[in-house]
């Protein structure tokens, strides 16, 4: 199965990344599922993400919002996937848009946007500081990645972006291996992955980079702890690879 079914998006859906993980990797890739399904899709970030080169997509950075989305709709007449952003700094970053700005994307002619919600410094596991994560509004879905390669990994800055967060939410201790139990606490914890979800918007998190018989059953692990302490669906998988799903567990019983 693809992302883009496993997580129930269709048209006009507007689906925030947050986490650590993999969130660029699965950007693209429900990206790249939005292309065979005919969908055109804007990606865009309002922290900042690394700019991509590739045929297939076409970039547009402005700082006005009417810019923007005259940039994004000439850009989706030619192109099935555009990048979006306010600025192109000169180390090849895109700079994000205002949480605001997003809903004129579809109107500007984006089937599908995604967006990048916050940053991980490149480590598979983190907690939000206090100004993240900036999760637009009208986010139909919101999707928390985390990368089941931070595991039996010490809770230090080394391996988990703002570890002194995930060490407070948790209780764990700084130093000690990050558990099942310590991925799960963080993802349903208020001030952890639930924070800043807007109401009513769906809540699916994906535990990504499972690619062996070991990582899945870790995975379950988080899963099975995950859906005890709140009912939800998880997507479990890995988002570089060409079959992205491995395998959903729905916990939601309502």
């Amino acid at each position: 199965m693809n992302l883009l079914d496993a997580l129930n998006l269709s048209k006009n859906s507007i689906v925030s990344l947050t986490g650590g993980g993999g969130k660029t990797t699965t950007m693209f890739a429900l990206g790249r599922e939005a292309i065979e399904q005919g969908l055109k899709t804007v990606l865009t970030t309002t922290t900042r993400i690394y700019c991509p080169n590739n045929k297939e997509t076409a970039i547009v950075a402005a700082k006005n919002s009417q810019a923007l989305f005259s940039g994004v709709q000439d850009k989706l007449a030619a192109f099935p996937i555009v990048v979006a952003g306010s600025e192109l700094t000169k180390h090849n970053k895109l700079v994000g848009v205002d949480p605001q700005v997003i809903p004129g994307l579809l109107d500007a002619g984006a089937d599908l946007v995604v967006v990048e919600a916050d940053g991980a410094a490149r480590k598979p596991f983190k907690a939000p500081a206090d100004h993240e994560p900036v999760i637009p509004e009208t986010s139909t879905t919101v999707v928390p990645v985390v990368g089941i390669d931070c595991l039996d990994k010490p809770l230090l800055p080394e391996y988990v972006h703002r570890s002194e967060i995930v060490a407070a939410l948790s209780g764990a201790k700084l130093g000690e291996k990050v558990t099942p139990e310590v991925v799960a606490r963080v993802l349903t914890h208020p001030f952890g992955f639930r924070k800043g979800v807007p109401a009513g918007c769906r809540w699916v998190p994906f535990i990504n980079k499972v690619e062996t018989g070991r990582d899945l059953e870790q995975a379950r692990k988080i899963a099975a702890l995950v859906g005890e302490m709140l009912p939800c669906r998880i997507v479990i998988g890995a988002s570089a690879l060409v079959t992205p799903v491995v395998e959903i567990l729905d916990f939601d019983r309502r």
